[in-house]
């Protein structure tokens, strides 16, 4: 259903993707859904990567994360002794989701001062998981 992609400046077609590579837990490589505390304490995300963007609130000194995501609900990551905690500090988290809804920390990225939390709340959950925008971002 992909149509060819014609550059600008070149009368050659790109040929659309023939194939998507995937993880070994089956999700397109890259591609992992975008989740706020109350999807993921609702829905069965189980050993599926996913990203949860929110503000570290407490931390064990040894492995367990008090993480408040952008909805306000709070969530438990487990990372490693070496992490840096700071309280309050923005980021994103990617891991993966565990049975019991906690998260196992992959990678974070500080996401700056003044990241808006309601708007990207909204974003992901009017936009992005909408039915209605499937075709755009593959709900």
């Amino acid at each position: 259903s992909h149509l060819p992609f014609y550059h600008p400046r070149s009368s050659r077609s790109i040929p659309p993707p023939t194939h998507h590579t995937t993880m070994s837990n089956g999700q397109p490589d890259g591609a992992f859904p975008r989740l706020n505390a109350s999807m993921l304490h609702a829905g069965n995300w189980d050993s599926t990567i996913v990203s949860i963007v929110g503000k570290a609130v407490s931390f064990d000194g040894m492995q367990t994360l008090e993480f408040e995501c952008a909805d306000g609900g709070k969530v438990q990551v487990q990372v490693g002794p070496d992490f840096n905690f700071e309280h309050g500090k923005a980021m994103e988290i990617m891991g993966a989701a565990n049975e019991d809804k906690t998260v196992q920390h992959f990678i974070s990225r500080d996401l700056g001062e003044g990241f808006d939390f309601s708007n990207y709340n909204q974003l992901i959950t009017k936009v992005l998981n909408n039915s209605k925008y499937s075709d755009l971002f593959g709900v």
